[in-house]
């Protein structure tokens, strides 16, 4: 059996874009994507597009699959409006099957792995990078990678922090340098910064992005917002700065503190011990909700 899958109003994202349809290629059938208009037994849409054309189309299966801040999108900020429209709701928010909603962050895609091995898994693969680019020579004392402040958190972060040293840009925002396109650029560029600056663009219920975590496998100190600590269960409080942008006075004391007490940051591992049944019910519980609307 092979099962037809289909998007629209999804991203244009090279990186991203393969990794459902590959996930469910690991974990259910063999897939091929095809046309939405053909009858596929898997319809994917995310925000990129007007929901009515969820209307448009059959399919045994409609996963609605967003990686952005619904509060940002707000014809697709209505539970009730989306039970109506999609079988799964799948994201950010916190997993509650009695309303379909699944949740599956967009940090997931960014790492080829599609079900949980003990030995092989997102958690193995950053604590060991972690462990070999903390010793790394530090070039700076940040770095920061981004398109645009529209909110203007990074400048709050930016402006406090730059007069304890050299902050390197790597992209539109602050840029000092340029940084190619893929991945493994980024990491390389972001280790060069004893601390990434890493904020979100704004808040929503759980919205982590994969922000903190390349900051995490670059070996640096995250300096990190957002609407509340990232992946509670997952990673170690002391491996990050969670940043209070409301005050400067606060920020900026908290720069200086994690200056004196750097290598507090260092110690033990990245992730908590129950990382892995997180990651594990993340894979296992979206492959289940799947498997069972196919039948």
């Amino acid at each position: 059996m092979v099962l037809k899958i289909a998007y629209i109003n999804f991203w244009n994202d090279p990186e991203n874009d393969t990794f459902l349809t590959d996930f469910i290629s690991h974990n259910i059938e063999e897939t091929v994507v095809v046309s939405p208009d053909s009858n596929p037994d898997i319809l994917v849409s995310s925000v990129m597009g007007p929901i009515e054309l969820v209307k448009k189309y059959k399919a045994k299966v409609k996963i609605f699959y967003y990686g952005e801040n619904l509060n940002r999108c707000p014809q697709y900020n209505d539970m009730g409006v989306l039970n109506k429209y999609f079988d799964l709701i799948v994201g950010f928010k916190y997993t509650n099957l009695e309303k379909n909603i699944i949740r599956f962050p967009l940090w997931l895609f960014y790492y080829k792995y599609y079900s949980y091995d003990e030995n092989d898994n997102i958690i193995t693969h950053i604590e060991e990078q972690y462990k070999k680019n903390i010793q790394k020579k530090k070039k700076s004392l940040a770095t920061i990678v981004a398109r645009h402040d529209k909110w203007g958190q990074r400048t709050i972060i930016y402006n406090t922090l730059k007069r304890y040293g050299t902050i390197l840009g790597g992209s539109k925002f602050m840029q000092t340098e340029q940084v190619g396109p893929t991945l493994k650029d980024k990491i390389t560029f972001i280790k060069k910064g004893l601390l990434n600056i890493c904020p979100e663009n704004s808040e929503f219920e759980g919205y982590y992005t994969e922000k903190i975590f390349h900051a995490l496998e670059a070996g640096t100190i995250p300096v990190y917002w957002a609407n509340d600590y990232p992946e509670k269960d997952m990673i170690n409080e002391n491996k990050y700065l969670f940043c209070d942008i409301s005050n400067y006075k606060i920020l900026d004391k908290q720069f200086e503190t994690l200056l004196k007490n750097v290598d507090n940051y260092h110690i033990g591992p990245v992730f908590k011990e129950s990382a892995n049944q997180v990651l594990k019910d993340y894979y296992e519980i979206l492959t289940n909700e799947i498997k069972k609307r196919l039948i």
